[in-house]
């Protein structure tokens, strides 16, 4: 029943000064709103790239020259020896290793009948790359054994290629021009999207052996591979890590001249470069959360101030001290999650907002809520305690006698 007192007196009195308690409540709105906004688009943002990373395959192994994330110099990898075709039937001999597809990449002008797209990704590799890479055909049929063995100019194109070279023709059976060479095609992909804006269904996909014999084998091979069934991922990783070091030449103490790439390494990436965006963001809505319990906590000492006589008049008819400072300090809570409440509001509805207006993501999810809350809660405690402790420490004559 105190409690509740307590409370229906706290709200009586915010409406009793509406303009201050909204004014009061304005640092806390925007801090609030900041943090779900921001947060709601990095939850969206993440939840995106991590689809997005499933539909190419979460358990690939990828040996290149070149390492996804990039720290170092570019002209570093460049002069490394390219890896080779045999090596990557070295790497397929492990028996920590499941299904292995080398593969070559190269930029070529694909056309049909007028229309055509400038730096087109054609893929010279085998059928196993269809499993390991999370590939789906959606008419037709990829690229075979045969067609890999007898060279056969066979391509399997992206759905953006034959949107954009077939329109509404049938693309299956029907010749198209890749880097000036006749190929034709045998099956379209189902599309995956985008992955960091960029599209993953530009590209075409032709037999290894087919692209070697017409553009030449001077291109490093690329080792996409997959642990074998029961073989942790870290063991198939260290196993074609020591291999081709060997096979290399590469000194005991020298680092390797090849990268081993993961999905989880790039998610891991990833994941570390939203967390500093994250707790940065936590660092500059702090600062406008600082702010709003300092005007919170100016308000309720002048509240205080113009208080003193009812607090002395209730503490004179029985009211303990613990009650005073209970009613500071409700009335604090109440400013601060009132505040939370609608900055979160608002927030949720910027993140929905551009999430309809841009590509960017967004998911407002119950940790945000929460969490925003949450800080709007410790606000509400920190800066009220000191006005609570003012008004309870009031001496009952000294406070009757307040003009």
């Amino acid at each position: 029943m105190e409690l509740r007192e307590t409370l229906r007196t706290a709200v009586w009195t915010l409406r009793a000064h509406k303009m201050r308690s909204a004014l009061t409540m304005l640092g806390i709105v925007i801090g609030a709103g900041a943090l779900v906004a921001v947060m709601s688009l990095i939850s969206g943002l993440n939840r995106s790239v991590t689809a997005q990373f499933q539909s190419i395959g979460t358990d690939i192994i990828s040996v290149s020259l070149y390492p996804w994330v990039q720290m170092g110099d570019v002209e570093d990898y460049r002069r490394r020896k390219p890896l080779t075709v045999d090596d990557a039937r070295a790497v397929d001999e492990l028996p920590s290793v499941g299904l292995m597809a080398p593969n070559v990449h190269t930029g070529r002008t694909v056309a049909r009948a007028g229309h055509e797209m400038r730096g087109t990704l054609v893929t010279g590799t085998t059928p196993e790359y269809e499993t390991i890479d999370n590939f789906t055909v959606e008419t037709g049929r990829f690229i075979t054994g045969t067609d890999v063995d007898r060279r056969r100019p066979a391509a399997v194109i992206g759905s953006d290629v034959a949107e954009e070279l077939f329109a509404a023709t049938d693309p299956i059976g029907r010749a198209i021009s890749v880097g000036g060479r006749r190929f034709v095609v045998v099956g379209v992909l189902e599309s995956k999207g985008k992955l960091f804006g960029e599209s993953l269904d530009s590209l075409v996909i032709i037999p290894i052996t087919t692209l070697e014999k017409t553009f030449g084998r001077r291109r490093s091979v690329v080792i996409d591979c997959s642990p074998a069934e029961g073989v942790a991922m870290e063991r198939a990783v260290e196993d074609i890590r020591q291999l081709l070091r060997a096979r290399r030449h590469v000194p005991r103490k020298e680092p390797d001249d090849f990268a081993i790439n993961t999905q989880r390494d790039l998610l891991e990436s990833y994941s570390r470069l939203t967390a500093v965006l994250f707790f940065a963001m936590i660092g500059i809505v702090s600062l406008a959360l600082l702010v709003g319990g300092i005007g919170i906590m100016n308000v309720m000492l002048v509240s205080v101030a113009e208080r003193t006589r009812e607090i002395g008049v209730r503490m004179a008819i029985g009211a303990r001290r613990r009650d005073v400072m209970l009613q500071f300090l409700v009335e604090s809570v109440i400013l601060t999650l009132l505040g939370g409440a609608v900055g979160m509001a608002g927030g949720a509805g910027i993140a929905l907002v551009v999430k309809a207006a841009t590509p960017l993501p967004a998911a407002v999810t119950a940790a945000t809520v929460g969490i925003a809350i949450g800080f709007a809660l410790v606000t509400g405690v920190l800066f009220g305690v000191y006005p609570a402790r003012r008004a309870g420490r009031l001496n009952p004559i000294e406070a009757l006698r307040y003009e």
